[in-house]
């Protein structure tokens, strides 16, 4: 399998990465709820040993995982992924397109499990399922490991949002304003601190390690609308919080059977690292695994941190 290199990155990924992708890709839209349309993409080889969907974390979109679907592609995998409700080229809940909103955070449960139920199992009978969640993604990723323990096979959970860092403010004390600013209809506007998109965005600020891996995506948010999404709303925020709060209960973490690979990002500023420790807990079969030096995108780390994230992921679906 090849990794891709810092060292032109660039231009590797637009001459090898991104013409291999094409050969495989087909895209569509599904509407599971009459709720609207969401976007995905497939990508499908010939003998492939099983099914991996990817669940992307907020204010992204598929287009930032290219690099992640080719090594699954390589690795011998079909891969599915959609851009998640209110982001990319999927249905939005509001006009402003920079700004994150989701009425029920259970919306975003049951597209994932359409995408692998109703379009993945059913185009693949018989290869097993995995999933790879990242962040928001994850946590998603993690109720329906909950309320579908036999659909899914394997789980990699990468900095998955099992309790969303909420700075200086305790966790109840948001919630409750996220609650009061719905009940005063001011769901659809920015949390306090949060913007629409602006073309000021800095490496350093940023929750990645590597500046290419990091500009390459940022150079397309950029030049294409779809993808600029960047503020959360108060409520999405209060939905954050109650999915937080549902996956995490000791009842609901029982049901998991799927065996789950649990990625920490040790400079995590996004995601609660306490909260993953105690959702391993009482689960069947999980492994931690603290990626060191690394921030919340874990997969757009450093070259040697990528290696051996990539080495672990395979390893483990592998098993």
């Amino acid at each position: 399998m090849e990794l891709i290199r810092t060292e032109g990155y660039e231009d590797r990924m637009n001459r090898v990465v991104m013409p291999y992708l094409d050969k495989y890709k087909e895209c569509g839209y599904f509407d599971p709820d009459g709720r609207g349309d969401i976007y995905y993409e497939k990508y499908c080889r010939e003998s492939p040993k099983g099914v991996m969907l990817i669940a992307h974390g907020f204010t992204e979109s598929a287009q930032k995982y290219v690099e992640m679907i080719y090594y699954f592609l390589q690795g011998g995998y079909q891969v599915y992924i959609m851009d998640m409700r209110g982001h990319g080229r999927s249905v939005r809940e509001g006009e402003d397109l920079s700004m994150v909103h989701i009425g029920r955070y259970e919306h975003y449960v049951a597209d994932l499990e359409y995408l692998a139920d109703e379009i993945a199992r059913k185009e693949n009978p018989g290869l097993p399922l995995y999933l790879y969640g990242h962040s928001m993604g994850g946590g998603v990723s993690a109720v329906l490991l909950e309320k579908r323990p036999e659909l899914f096979n394997k789980s990699i959970l990468s900095s998955p949002m099992l309790k969303p860092k909420t700075g200086n403010m305790p966790f109840v004390i948001v919630y409750v304003a996220a609650v009061v600013q719905v009940w005063l209809g001011k769901g659809k506007t920015y949390v306090a601190g949060h913007h629409a998109f602006r073309e000021d965005e800095t490496f350093p600020d940023s929750a990645a390690v590597s500046r290419e891996r990091y500009e390459y995506y940022y150079q397309r948010r950029l030049k294409e609308s779809l993808f600029q999404t960047s503020g959360a709303s108060y409520g999405w925020l209060r939905e954050a919080i109650r999915l937080s709060k549902h996956v995490r209960r000791r009842t609901n973490r029982r049901k998991i059977r799927a065996s789950i690979l649990l990625f920490q990002a040790q400079r995590d500023d996004y995601v609660d690292n306490k909260a993953q420790r105690q959702f391993a807990r009482n689960i069947r079969d999980v492994r931690l695994i603290l990626v060191k030096g690394a921030k919340h995108e874990i997969y757009m780390s450093d070259d040697e941190t990528m290696r051996k994230y990539i080495k672990k992921i395979f390893k483990f679906l592998e098993m």
